[in-house]
């Protein structure tokens, strides 16, 4: 059975409900996951986990989760060689349509710079925004949920990603 990492960063519980959720969805699946809450902890520990999930908000204007903001230095100097990282992404299309979930396009820079390989990209459908940094090739860089407004379709997205992430992760 393959190992997760799941690393996230919460300032209120939609994040924690989000990761909740998702770790049934992956185990389900058929992983053994490991949840990490990157507050006050070392996110080193990444570099032991081939198969990653990092999820986080993004506040206001599209910024990083205040945790994830002060783990950066660390994230920055890990070897992602190798690795297979999944994002997830937490915002508000209808207060911040210029800026939706842009928070994972910045931990994306860092695992492609880490020499990481990014899975489980999103199709853009079915969501009303503007502009998002976390937009490649038309698709999100990683599962996006608006507890916002559309928490009535986070568990099938989530269980939906789930399922995607089982093909993308196979072989390990």
């Amino acid at each position: 059975m393959a190992k997760i990492g799941v690393f996230y960063g919460s300032t209120t519980a939609n994040t924690v409900m989000v990761v909740t959720t998702l770790n049934s969805e992956l185990a389900r699946a058929g992983f053994e996951v490991e949840s990490h809450n990157i507050a006050g902890g070392d996110i080193k520990s990444m570099e032991s986990y081939d198969l990653l999930v990092l999820a986080t908000p993004t506040w206001t204007e599209g910024e990083l989760q205040e945790d994830w903001k002060k783990a950066l230095h660390q994230l920055g100097s890990l070897d992602f060689t190798g690795k297979r990282v999944a994002l997830v992404g937490l915002g508000d299309q209808v207060n911040y349509p210029d800026h939706f979930v842009d928070a994972i396009a910045e931990l994306a820079e860092y695992v492609y710079l880490g020499g990481g390989q990014i899975v489980g990209q999103w199709p853009v459908e079915g969501y009303k925004f503007n502009k998002s940094a976390a937009v490649e090739d038309g698709r999100f860089v990683g599962l996006v949920l608006d507890q916002n407004n559309e928490r009535e379709l986070t568990a099938e997205r989530i269980r939906d990603w789930a399922g995607m992430l089982q093909e993308e992760f196979a072989g390990y």
